[in-house]
């Protein structure tokens, strides 16, 4: 692997970036234009650098590297060179691994009260970057969340906007009252967030809805929100809560894996 295609993966990573790497894992001795070894990286706008052959392989490759940015999932192609329809005339086969890479995702907590204490905690376990918001110095403050990356204190949703949200952000509101919760909603709502989540009940979710239409909120928008937030595993303690909101965001997370059955006894 060359110096320059791993610059330009810290690069991206720093910037947060998506990218996939395609690297030809296995090829005939003749016939293929590069080699075992050889690596491109792919970004999520298409572009490129290092090459794994060019043509309409390394074409193929890159469409192949962007899918698995969608996906989140990796994946092992195989291009032949046998000079039949569709293929290129070089003689020769080579096998390339298609590995997705996304920066560390941010979990964006609005509230700073009893659900977010145990919430951010097992954010921080399952890797996540963790952000605290809330307008309370008394509650937003190291002593009390001395495990997360950063706290913000201030009022809930102008603070929210000015902090960057893309689709590597999960962002759980669980502030201590109603209009900061809806607030917050409505700042986020048409985001590219990859999971907003609202502490409610079923009630509230009426409501906030009715209010966002009447704003002009598209369905499409309301449908990605998950209102009451979390799984229903009957939870009653803050801790049984976070639990809660933490298994819902992993799902969503993984959504491409349930149901695979990769972890199953056999």
């Amino acid at each position: 692997m060359s110096l320059e295609i791993l610059y330009k993966a810290v690069d991206a990573s720093r910037k947060g970036r998506n990218y996939a790497f395609a690297t030809i894992v296995e090829a005939t001795l003749k016939g293929t234009p590069r080699k075992t070894g050889a690596k491109m990286i792919v970004f999520e706008d298409g572009s490129s650098f290092g090459s794994i052959g060019g043509g309409r392989n390394e074409k193929a490759a890159i469409a192949e590297c962007l899918k698995a940015l969608e996906t989140k999932k990796p994946a092992s192609v195989t291009y032949n060179y046998f000079g039949r329809q569709g293929e290129s005339v070089c003689g020769g086969q080579m096998k390339v691994f298609i590995e997705p890479f996304a920066p560390q995702e941010n979990l964006i907590i609005c509230g700073a009260g009893h659900i977010a204490l145990p919430l951010s905690a097992m954010g921080k376990v399952l890797g996540f970057k963790v952000t605290v918001i809330d307008d309370r110095k008394q509650f937003a403050n190291k002593k009390r969340f001395p495990h997360v990356d950063k706290i913000i204190v201030g009022n809930h949703a102008r603070e929210l906007a000015a902090t960057p949200v893309d689709n590597n952000s999960y962002i759980a509101i669980v502030t201590q009252g109603n209009e900061y919760d809806f607030e917050c909603l409505k700042t986020v709502i048409k985001s590219a967030a990859a999971y907003i989540g609202v502490i409610s009940s079923k009630p509230k979710r009426v409501k906030f809805f009715g209010r966002l239409k009447e704003l002009g909120i598209e369905d499409k928008y309301l449908k990605r929100v998950h209102i009451p937030m979390g799984l229903d595993l009957g939870a009653q303690t803050p801790e049984e809560i976070a639990a809660s909101i933490v298994a819902e965001m992993t799902a969503v997370k993984n959504k491409n894996y349930i149901g695979t059955d990769k972890f199953k006894a056999k």
